[in-house]
């Protein structure tokens, strides 16, 4: 869902600050009156997990990649604007570090998955929650309703910022900026998302709200009366254990997801989602998975044990999470409208002048999540060394993300002056 640059005429991209860069002012008035010392830390942990999810690339429809954002999640416990704030923080850091999205594109990706996406899937958990317990499983359901929605919507929004760029720029009958128009980018961004990406992040969402419900119910009821949050926050109806829920939603979801794939490459497992399976090397996505999971034996003990006491848990595992996500390296081909000169090129027979031109206009340092050094960097090395790099560069960037999203909500709360008394009183 990140678009890069040269999809996008600069002026599309700048008039797309208009509505975000309000919002982010808005923002960051209203997420103060939920700052306190336990949300400022919250706040920087959602907004690292929200940068993980976006790592973990998954297989849609169309032969092509999508993923997760947890823009509902950050929505569903702290509010939307403070949604707004944690996606932001983390799609500003991946634009200049790991070349996720482009450096002109940031007003519309934050729009898309930083504003839209949070309020979008807010707003739908609100409505089918109604007046139910916050700790009843419908709060649950209609949390991972709500971001199945919010990042479907999101995506129609991309759809339609590429789909109308051939519309209003091009030349001799070739497209300036994105060659996609309507009828092809609005159709393929919501099917690789409802069929896809979308499912994940509801699953996300979902688990995420369920396992607050049961270890930590003190996050989904601390903020009663600031959101105007007006159910019975004490009522616990009886449920299920939660690793009961998390086994039923996986396999299910594996199943869903199997069942949609195989339709979509006319039952043939090598043609799955329509992407081509028979190309991946088997042995060396192996090879990558054992090295990586020794390395995750060695990292997330190592984590858990130098790690401050108040994030250990948390610390390893988000340490844990970055081990696991080289698994999205498997998937054959590139998130849509995500692809390189030269796959543009082979699918139109022309390059876009201003795709051309813009494409390589801000070189990421760790572009890709490679890590800058000849050992993770080589394009003859084997699979398994891009798989490392991708789960230390992943690591700098949840570490770089938290601390950032951490100092400026201290500096959020600093600069309000005296706490809010009931957020305070929720702490």
């Amino acid at each position: 869902m990140h678009i890069p640059d040269g999809y996008l005429a600069p002026a599309v991209s700048l008039a797309l600050a208009i509505p975000t860069v309000p919002a982010w002012g808005l923002a960051t008035q209203r997420v103060k009156k939920v700052l306190n010392n336990r949300t400022v830390p919250l706040l920087a942990i959602f907004s690292a997990l929200s940068f993980t999810i976006m790592m973990f690339n998954v297989p849609v429809p169309g032969g092509t990649t999508a993923h997760g954002v947890g823009g509902t999640l950050i929505a569903v416990v702290l509010g939307p604007w403070a949604a707004v704030i944690a996606v932001s923080t983390a799609l500003i850091l991946q634009a200049l570090f790991f070349g996720d999205g482009g450096i002109l594109a940031i007003f519309a990706n934050c729009l898309n998955m930083g504003i839209i996406l949070p309020f979008v899937g807010y707003g739908t958990y609100r409505a089918l929650a109604a007046r139910s317990p916050m700790l009843s499983t419908r709060r649950a359901l209609a949390a991972g309703v709500g971001a199945y929605v919010g990042i479907t919507v999101a995506a129609l929004g991309v759809g339609i910022e590429l789909g109308i760029e051939p519309a209003l720029f091009s030349s001799n009958g070739h497209a300036l900026y994105s060659p996609y128009g309507l009828s092809e980018a609005v159709p393929a961004m919501l099917a690789a998302h409802a069929f896809g990406a979308s499912i994940v992040e509801g699953l996300i969402t979902g688990l995420g709200v369920a396992y607050l419900q049961r270890r930590h119910p003190e996050y989904l009821t601390s903020l009663r009366g600031i959101y105007g949050s007006d159910v019975d926050a004490a009522a616990r109806p009886a449920q299920r254990p939660l690793w009961q829920v998390v086994l039923a939603t996986v396999v299910a979801a594996v199943v869903v997801l199997g069942v949609i794939g195989l339709v979509e490459g006319g039952g043939n497992p090598n043609r799955m989602f329509n992407a081509d399976w028979s190309h991946v090397d088997w042995p060396s996505v192996g090879s990558m998975l054992l090295i990586t999971a020794v390395a995750g034996l060695v990292l997330v003990p190592a984590a858990y044990m130098l790690l401050p006491r108040a994030v250990k848990r948390i610390g390893a595992a988000f340490v844990a999470l970055a081990v696991v996500a080289p698994i999205g390296l498997i998937a054959p081909g590139f998130a849509y409208g995500e692809g390189s000169t030269a796959d543009v090129k082979a699918a139109f027979g022309y390059v876009p002048g201003g795709l051309r031109d813009l494409s390589g206009v801000f070189a990421a340092p760790m572009s890709g999540y490679n890590l800058p050094l000849p050992f993770f960097d080589g394009a003859n090395a084997p699979l398994w060394h891009a798989g490392i790099g991708y789960e230390i560069a992943g690591i700098v960037g949840i570490m770089a993300v938290g601390g950032v999203t951490y100092l400026v909500a201290r500096l959020l709360r600093r600069g309000d002056g005296q706490p809010h008394a009931a957020a305070e009183a929720g702490s």
